[in-house]
């Protein structure tokens, strides 16, 4: 190995390496930072007082000007009585953290809610059975 090919692959082997690095910080991140593996859904527990946070939420985003609940709220988007026996809580929790990452071009605007919001707005939907209005 000549000298100029010694310092090209010390130059590409550091890069790869930092690379390297920077995608396993960034994986660790996106599985919720503590290196366990473990995901914000598994690991919430919701009190009463994160179901009433919930609903709470969802009144003062404006999550009912478009969803119903119980009977009321709008038509735009679907109704959400009954959602988690549609949809698991983590496909719930990616379609309210990102719903554009999810469905590119939906009309679901895009929040910036922290991960204890979402889970706190799943909570409250997990509490809604089917409703049917006859």
């Amino acid at each position: 190995m000549t000298r100029e090919s010694a310092v090209v692959f010390v130059k590409f082997g550091s890069l790869f390496l930092a690379s390297l690095g920077v995608l396993l910080v960034v994986n660790s991140l996106a599985r919720g930072g503590n290196g366990s593996g473990e995901t914000p859904w598994r690991t919430f527990n919701p009190t009463a007082a994160d179901v009433h946070e919930g609903r709470v939420i969802m009144e003062r985003s404006g999550c009912f000007s478009c969803h119903a609940v119980d009977g009321f709220g709008g038509q735009i988007g679907p109704g959400l009585n009954g959602v988690k026996e549609r949809k698991s809580r983590e496909e719930l929790f990616h379609w309210i953290k990102s719903p554009w990452s999810v469905k590119p071009g939906t009309k679901m605007p895009q929040y910036s809610l922290s991960d204890e919001t979402v889970l706190k707005i799943i909570s409250y939907l997990e509490t809604k059975d089917s409703l049917k209005v006859r």
